[in-house]
């Protein structure tokens, strides 16, 4: 899941950085990613993750649906990574922590929901369809 969401996400965002999705805002993207993945990882697993689970824990209980948890858990996770990628985005893309600050209800609103979308359509299933492949 955080392969597909960091790729796409940092397409996303450079790509409206530089104006729109072409060819140099690919490569750059293909370039970024390494790093930003490594980033991210480390986040969810060492923060996030922990944080999430314990979020889940108040607020879906037992007795609730696969669904509720998925929903929640999706919720959390990227309410938290959103924040936080929002704000190491824009400065490893060269803007002045003042500008990232400045600018944070612009760009996070848009990151969220563009994150949001796109765990709950593309990478969730996806992860999920691989996870349950690899268990059987």
């Amino acid at each position: 899941m955080c392969l597909i969401m960091v790729f796409f996400m940092g397409l996303l965002n450079i790509s409206i950085h530089m104006g729109g999705l072409n060819s140099t805002s690919f490569l750059i993207s293909i370039k970024a990613f390494p790093l930003i993945f490594i980033i991210a990882f480390i986040l969810e697993n060492v923060l996030v993750g922990p944080i999430n689970r314990q979020l889940l824990k108040y607020f879906v209980g037992e007795q609730d649906s696969k669904n509720s948890r998925i929903l929640f858990n999706c919720f959390f996770i990227v309410t938290m990574m959103s924040i936080l990628m929002t704000i190491i985005g824009g400065i490893f893309g060269g803007d002045s922590l003042i500008t990232v600050f400045n600018e944070f209800f612009i760009r996070w609103p848009r990151n969220y929901a563009a994150a949001f979308f796109l765990n709950i359509l593309v990478a969730g299933p996806i992860s999920r369809l691989v996870l349950a492949k690899i268990q059987k």
